[in-house]
């Protein structure tokens, strides 16, 4: 009953991080409702068993890149754009939970923002806010190698922010890392107009 639980809040947590990023990019989540719904389940079993052995906050690296992989290879973005916008979606979302951590904590938290965010996300369609990206277009020779880097950098700061269990380095890496993709993200929508 455990598991169920885990994986029932973890879902809803996926669905409200997924949604949003999608809407973020003006990108229609609706059509890939079930194939999200496997990558979450997925991610809530290895999330699941890598707490069970102390290993969890290695789960939050490997969920975005389950993010970026369903991003790639589910909705057929390029790999690249896939993982700015993981990484633009995400970042907020864990910003969110580590400002409400000590007000909320376990399935309560993941209810809260995953709810949240799926509300914000119909807030930014609803109004159509929302970052226009030409994904066939990317200007610098460097560029790719520039936000491959930036990437996995932020994945690796992300491994050792959760390993600290310090929930203020947390809110301060999460929310600079939020600035810098969608700075990022801004940037690229001014460029390509």
């Amino acid at each position: 009953m455990e598991l169920v639980t885990f994986l029932l809040f973890s879902m809803i947590e996926m669905f409200g991080a997924f949604v949003f990023m999608m809407v973020l990019f003006r990108e229609n989540p609706m059509e890939y409702t079930w194939q999200a719904a496997v990558v979450a389940v997925l991610m809530g079993l290895q999330s699941y068993f890598l707490r069970g052995i102390d290993l969890g906050f290695i789960a939050v690296v490997i969920n975005i890149l389950f993010y970026v992989l369903l991003l790639a290879a589910v909705v057929r973005l390029p790999l690249i754009w896939s993982a700015i916008i993981a990484c633009a979606g995400f970042f907020p979302y864990a910003f969110a939970q580590a400002a409400l951590f000590e007000l909320f904590q376990g399935e309560l938290l993941q209810l809260i923002t995953g709810i949240s965010f799926m509300i914000v996300a119909y807030i930014l369609y609803r109004f159509g806010i929302g970052f226009e990206a030409n994904y066939s277009l990317l200007r610098f020779r460097w560029e790719k190698i520039m936000v491959v880097l930036v990437v996995v950098g932020a994945f690796a700061l992300t491994a050792i922010t959760m390993y600290q269990k310090a929930v203020w380095i947390n809110i301060l890496f999460f929310g600079a890392a939020s600035g810098l993709f969608l700075y990022y993200a801004i940037r690229k929508e001014r460029e390509e107009r």
